[in-house]
């Protein structure tokens, strides 16, 4: 049996690292972190957290699942972050999530926002990503 929350983040991995327009800007081995390293090359990616809610109703178990996405952009305008956001953009449109025991029902983009981060110097993008799960064959 596998945890849908776990599976919506190895296939989101998967997604972004393989998708040629996220390489372009992150690197062939694409900079998607947990943690960062202590002294990163930006631009670079963090993953932030992953909240899964059980939305079940009589006819289905379905999950919801939020998780936030962290651009980090060290070029002088906005530019870079809102390409980064784009190409992850398209990564999720058209990547294959392959969930194993789950059914990807749904997945979307809630919001994306870009503001510089309180050192002055780092622009810092968010994308809050939404995936529906049918769990029912795991039940």
């Amino acid at each position: 049996m596998s945890l849908p929350a776990l599976d919506i983040a190895r296939a989101l991995q998967i997604a972004l690292s393989t998708h040629s327009d996220v390489q372009a800007l992150l690197g062939a081995v694409p900079r998607l972190y947990d943690n960062p390293p202590e002294d990163p090359i930006f631009p670079y990616v963090t993953y932030g957290p992953l909240r899964s809610q059980d939305i079940s109703g009589d006819e289905a178990a379905l999950s919801s699942h939020l998780m936030t996405l962290h651009i980090w952009s060290r070029y002088g305008g906005r530019a870079e972050a809102l390409s980064i956001i784009q190409a992850i953009s398209s990564a999720i449109q058209t990547g294959a999530f392959d969930l194993g025991d789950s059914h990807l029902v749904r997945k979307h983009i809630v919001y994306t926002d870009v503001m510089r981060a309180p050192d002055g110097l780092t622009l810092h993008g968010l994308m809050r990503l939404s995936f529906i799960t049918d769990n029912t064959l795991i039940l």
